[in-house]
C-alpha cells in the first residue's frame, strides 16, 4: 500500500501541470497544482468520515487524465457494506476538474462524508525545487483561509506583490467549512445500495474564466504516427512509443509561455515537468528534429518562437549576443525567488544556436516547409554572424563558451552541472571551453546554413559556409582525438589542451558527420564496452574516471536522449548492430517503469551490479527530450532520410524486434505508411504500403 501512495502520477497540458501520490492527493514534496510557473495548490486531500482511503491503484490513463481508485475500510468495519472510491482528474490550460464518484457496493443506503483539506502557496518552481533539494527557500505559504464565492465556490488569493495570481475551486454540491480545521470543507453524499453518487470539483487558476461544474469532459488530443511491433520487445515498444507521443503533445506550450502573443496558433516544446515547464532552446531544437518524422509541427513552432527571441545586443547580464539562441525563457519570475539564472530570455548556451540551423534546415528538407525557410532567412544569416563572431572569440575555427556575468551558468554545454567538465583525474577545466560534441553541432549548422542561404538567394555565402565546414572537419580530429583512449575528448580548455575524460560527448559527436570513418569504428567499439557501457546505456562518465559517481547529475548517469543520438551517430557511419543494442536497452529500459516512460535520465550502474536500470533520484518524470527518444527510435529503424525530394529508406531492426508497421509517417507534408519484417534468414525487409505521391527508394544495409 505505501508503494501505491508514493508512486506519483504525473498530468500535464500547456503549462498546466499536476503531480498527485497514488491514491489522488497533493500531500507532500513536488506534488501540487501548477500553472505560469507557479504551484497552485500544495495540499489537496480527500478523506471519508475521517480517514484516509485504502489505494487500491492509481495511473495516468493519458497525457491529462488521471484514474484512482480506493477502498474505505471504515465502512466494511461498520458493516454498512463495501464503500469505494474512484477518481478522475482531467486537466486542462489553467484548469482542472476531479469527479470523486462512491460507489455502495453494499445492500442498504448510507451517507458518507467527504472531507477536502487544502491550501495554496503559490510558490515559484524555483522555490519547490529548493525544497525538495534539501536546500533553503522562502516558505510562501497563505495561512489565510479561503475567501468564499457564492453558494458553491472558495478563492484563494494569492499574497500582495503576486496579485491577481489566485486559485478557485468550485464544486457540485455546496460545501460546509468543518469545524476545528483551518482549511477544511466537507460534504455529504447519500449513496444507495448497489448505486453510486458523484461530486465535481473544478479548480482553475486566476486570473481567468471559471470552469463551469459538470461540464462535458475536456477532450484528450493525440495525432502522430500509429505503430504495431512484434517480437519479444515489441508490446514494450508500442506502450513506451504511444506514452511517449502523449506526452510530447501535452508538453506543448504556446502564447507567452513562449514569447508570443496569446492568440498565436504557434506551439514549442517546453522541457519537462516538473521544472522545466519552459522554452529552453537546446532542449526544443533537439526534441524537434528527433520528432521530425512523427510531429513536425512543434518543430517549426518551436524554431518560431525561438526566432523571435534571437539575441540583438550585447549584456554580459544574460549572455545575450546579436544572433544568438537563447537557453532558457520564462515570462515571469517571483519577484522573492532569487536563482542563479539573472533575467529572462537567458542566453547561456554554446549550442542553441547551431542546433537552430540545423534543426530548421531539417524542417525545410524534411518536413517540406520550405516558406519556413524563407521567412525566416534573416535569423540564419543572423545566427551565422554569431558563429562567426561572439561563438568563436579567439578565431580558431571552434565554438567556445565562458560566462559573461557573475551569475548564470557556468557550464554551458548540455551538461550543465557546475562540475560536469573536467580531466580524467577530476580536475575541473577552466574556460573558455570548446566542447566536441558542439564542435559537430558547429559543422552540421554550417551545411545546413549553406543549404539555406543558397535557398535564399545567397549563394556566394552558402560556398562560405561550406568552406569553413570543411576546414573544420580537417582539423577537428587532430585536436580532438585521445589516440591513447581510441575516442575523443570531452573537449579543449583555454590552453587548448585536451579534457581527456572518457565521457559520452566524445561518442554523441559521431551524428554531425564531423568524425572520419576509420576513427568512428573506433569509437563504436569503445562506446559499446566497459568502462562507460552500463550494459542499459552509455554513461555520460565512464566508470573509474575522477568524479564518477553513477547518481549524479552529469558525471556517471545515463541519458535516454544522450544515448539515441549516440545510436544516431552509429548508424550513419553503417555501425548498425551496435546502433540497435542501444535502442533495444532504452526500449527494455521503459519495461521496468509502471509509466512506461523514459525518465530524464537513470542511474549509472552496471548490469553486474543491477538486474534493472536504477531510477536517479529527483530526475524529471516527463522529459520531452526523453520521450523523444520513442519516434526518433522508429525512424532510426526505418533508416530514414530525405535529399533533393527523394525519401530513402534503410531498414534495421534491434534483437527482440521482429516486426514493425508504421502508419503515417510524416515526411515532406505527406504521410507514409510501411511495414518492416525479419525473416527466417534474419533478413530485414521493407515493404512501402502507401507512399501518399512520395518518391521513395528502400536501399538495404550492408
Amino acid at each position: 500500500m505505501a508503494d501505491l501512495v508514493a508512486r506519483a502520477v504525473v498530468l500535464s497540458r500547456g503549462a498546466t501541470f499536476l503531480i498527485t501520490n497514488g491514491r489522488g492527493d497533493i500531500s507532500d514534496g513536488d506534488q501540487g497544482f501548477y500553472s505560469g510557473d507557479h504551484r497552485l495548490l500544495f495540499r489537496y486531500e480527500w478523506r471519508v468520515d475521517g480517514h484516509q482511503p485504502v489505494p487500491l491503484g492509481g495511473r495516468a490513463v493519458d497525457a491529462n487524465r488521471a484514474q484512482y481508485f480506493a477502498a474505505v475500510p471504515a465502512y466494511r468495519q461498520a458493516e454498512e457494506g463495501g464503500i469505494v472510491l474512484e477518481r478522475e482528474i482531467q486537466l486542462q490550460e489553467g484548469a482542472l476538474r476531479d469527479t470523486v464518484r462512491v460507489r455502495n457496493y453494499g445492500d442498504r443506503s448510507v451517507v458518507v462524508p467527504l472531507e477536502l483539506s487544502t491550501g495554496a502557496d503559490f510558490a515559484h518552481i524555483f522555490s519547490v525545487k529548493r525544497r525538495v533539494l534539501g536546500e533553503s527557500s522562502a516558505q510562501l505559504r497563505t495561512s489565510a483561509l479561503p475567501a468564499r464565492e457564492g453558494e458553491d465556490a472558495v478563492v484563494f488569493q494569492a499574497p500582495g506583490d503576486l496579485a491577481p495570481l489566485g486559485v478557485r475551486l468550485r464544486f457540485s454540491q455546496r460545501p460546509q467549512e468543518l469545524q476545528g480545521k483551518s482549511i477544511g470543507l466537507g460534504f455529504h453524499l447519500e449513496v444507495a445500495a448497489g448505486s453510486q453518487s458523484t461530486l465535481v470539483a473544478d479548480c482553475a487558476a486566476l486570473p481567468g474564466p471559471a470552469v463551469e461544474p459538470l461540464r462535458t469532459p475536456w477532450p484528450t488530443r493525440l495525432s502522430g504516427p500509429t505503430i504495431e511491433a512484434g517480437g519479444p520487445i515489441g508490446p514494450m515498444l508500442e506502450r513506451a512509443y504511444n506514452r511517449a507521443l502523449r506526452d510530447l503533445h501535452a508538453l506543448a506550450i504556446r502564447g507567452r509561455s513562449i514569447g508570443l502573443a496569446d492568440g498565436d496558433a504557434a506551439e514549442a516544446y517546453a522541457a519537462g515537468i516538473p521544472w522545466y515547464i519552459a522554452l529552453f532552446g537546446r532542449d526544443a531544437l533537439l526534441t524537434s528534429r528527433m520528432t521530425l518524422y512523427a510531429m513536425p509541427q512543434y518543430g517549426a513552432g518551436s524554431l518560431l518562437a525561438l526566432g523571435r527571441m534571437q539575441g540583438q545586443k550585447v549584456n554580459p547580464k544574460t549572455d545575450e549576443a546579436p544572433g544568438k539562441i537563447l537557453h532558457e525563457f520564462r515570462p515571469q519570475l517571483d519577484p522573492r525567488e532569487v536563482d542563479a539564472i539573472p533575467d529572462f530570455p537567458y542566453y547561456g548556451s554554446v549550442d542553441s544556436t547551431p542546433l537552430f540551423l540545423i534543426a530548421l534546415e531539417e524542417q525545410v528538407r524534411c518536413a517540406g516547409n520550405e516558406a519556413l525557410g524563407r521567412d525566416m532567412i534573416d535569423h540564419v544569416r543572423a545566427a551565422v554572424g554569431w558563429l562567426d563572431g561572439p561563438g568563436d572569440p579567439d578565431k580558431d575555427g571552434y565554438l567556445e563558451y565562458e560566462r559573461q556575468g557573475r551569475h548564470g551558468l557556468t557550464n554551458q554545454g548540455w551538461k550543465d552541472s557546475w562540475d560536469a567538465v573536467h580531466f580524467r583525474d577530476g580536475t575541473l577545466a577552466d574556460g573558455p571551453i570548446a566542447l566536441t560534441e558542439v564542435q559537430g553541432y558547429l559543422y552540421a549548422a554550417r551545411i545546413a546554413a549553406a543549404r539555406l542561404l543558397t535557398l535564399g538567394g545567397d549563394e556566394g555565402a552558402g560556398r562560405t559556409q561550406y568552406q569553413k565546414a570543411r576546414r573544420l572537419r580537417a582539423q577537428f580530429h587532430r585536436d580532438f582525438w585521445m589516440p591513447e583512449r581510441d575516442f575523443y575528448a570531452m573537449g579543449l580548455d583555454k590552453s587548448k589542451h585536451r579534457i581527456d575524460a572518457l565521457s559520452s560527448n566524445g561518442a554523441q559527436v559521431l551524428w554531425s558527420g564531423i568524425v572520419p570513418a576509420d576513427a568512428a569504428a573506433k569509437v563504436a567499439q569503445t562506446a559499446l564496452a566497459a568502462p562507460i557501457y552500463s550494459g542499459f546505456g552509455v554513461r555520460t562518465l565512464a566508470a573509474g574516471e575522477g568524479r564518477y559517481n553513477p547518481i549524479s547529475y552529469h558525471n556517471g548517469s545515463v541519458w535516454p536522449h544522450d544515448n539515441a543520438l549516440i545510436a544516431e551517430g552509429l548508424l550513419h557511419y553503417g555501425h548498425a548492430e551496435e546502433a540497435m543494442r542501444i535502442v533495444e536497452a532504452l526500449i527494455s529500459a521503459t519495461s521496468v517503469r509502471i509509466d512506461r516512460r523514459l525518465p530524464e535520465l537513470f542511474a549509472g550502474f552496471s548490469r553486474e551490479e543491477t538486474s534493472e536500470p536504477v531510477a536517479y533520484p529527483s530526475a524529471c518524470p516527463v522529459q520531452a527530450w526523453a520521450a523523444a527518444v520513442m519516434p526518433h527510435a522508429v525512424a532510426l529503424m526505418l533508416g530514414v532520410s530525405v535529399e533533393r525530394g527523394l525519401v530513402r529508406l534503410s531498414p534495421v531492426l534491434p534483437s527482440g524486434l521482429n516486426h514493425l508497421r508504421i502508419s503515417g509517417l510524416r515526411v515532406l507534408g505527406h504521410s507514409l505508411d510501411l511495414s518492416v519484417e525479419r525473416d527466417r534468414s534474419g533478413r530485414v525487409r521493407l515493404r512501402v504500403d502507401e507512399a501518399d505521391g512520395l518518391r521513395v527508394v528502400v536501399r538495404r544495409r550492408r
